[in-house]
């Protein structure tokens, strides 16, 4: 149950009360960083995604209704920010995976050699296929990092054949875009 010292609480930071926000951020900012952790097993991490839901809260606390405590919210988003991050890591496992399997590693740290940095390589290719709408990824995902096929994709999200086609090419044209500087992403 929520008191009436924490509903005050919630009121002022709603206003854009920065005291109140810091009696929140006291408060909860390491318990959330062991619970964040315990998911990502990564303490800079848990502490990145805790300050980002931090950081939110204080920008779009006017915004946010809380049906339940602010606890129960904080948990819920420190829980579902850990799980993201997860789901963001498997993909670009998946996508070094993908590469090893085609032999395309050499291409890769060719290019790596031609001036970038592994690290901001795969960022760049993280972040280009995050920016894809969320089905859009789904589907290229599929297809690209699980070796799917275009009906195996379209029968598991109840989708036509064509339609999961085209949302690939959709994807792969908006990456060709987007990394158009990175010469080896052509096989795409």
């Amino acid at each position: 149950m929520i008191t009436s010292k924490t509903d005050t609480s919630i009121t002022k930071l709603t206003q854009g009360d920065a005291g109140a926000f810091e009696v929140l951020f006291k408060l909860h900012y390491t318990r959330l960083t062991l619970f964040a952790n315990r998911f990502v097993n990564d303490l800079p991490v848990a502490e990145e995604i805790v300050a980002e839901i931090f950081t939110d809260l204080w920008e779009k606390g006017h915004e946010v209704t809380f049906s339940t405590s602010v606890s129960s919210y904080l948990y819920k988003m420190a829980q579902n920010r850990s799980l993201n991050y997860l789901k963001h890591q498997k993909i670009e496992n998946l996508y070094v995976d993908y590469l090893q399997k085609n032999n395309l590693l050499d291409e890769v740290r060719s290019a790596v050699e031609n001036g970038y940095e592994e690290k901001e390589l795969a960022h760049q290719i993280k972040a280009a296929i995050n920016t894809l709408p969320e089905k859009c990824r789904e589907i290229f995902v599929l297809s690209r990092f699980s070796d799917m096929k275009y009906k195996e994709i379209a029968s598991k999200l109840n989708l036509s054949p064509k339609t999961v086609e085209r949302q690939v090419s959709i994807a792969l044209e908006k990456l060709r875009q987007t990394l158009k500087h990175v010469s080896y992403l052509l096989m795409f």
